[in-house]
């Protein structure tokens, strides 16, 4: 269980990381409040996500339950953390 934890959680947070990189602002108006918790988003998550490849991080399943929530939203609103604060439409 404790294996399926740690993959779950690690794979969460790399993909939730990438997303967040190959996001594509387009027509959307720049913000430098989102901009800044998107970059923490990005810092966050991918420390998370070397921790756990190096062995120095094990995930609860509390902690995997929310690294998974977190990549279902950054999915969801295709990488836009602006879609995210203020809800989803």
């Amino acid at each position: 269980m404790t294996k399926l934890l740690t993959m779950l959680a690690l794979l969460s947070y790399a993909s939730t990381c990438v997303r967040l990189l190959c996001y594509r602002r387009g027509l959307a108006n720049y913000r430098i409040h989102i901009s800044l918790v998107a970059w923490l988003l990005i810092v966050f998550t991918g420390t998370c996500a070397l921790e756990i490849l190096l062995g120095h991080g094990h995930p609860s399943f509390g902690q995997a339950g929310i690294a998974l929530t977190l990549c279902l939203l950054v999915y969801r609103a295709q990488g836009n953390v602006a879609n995210i604060v203020r809800g989803i439409q």
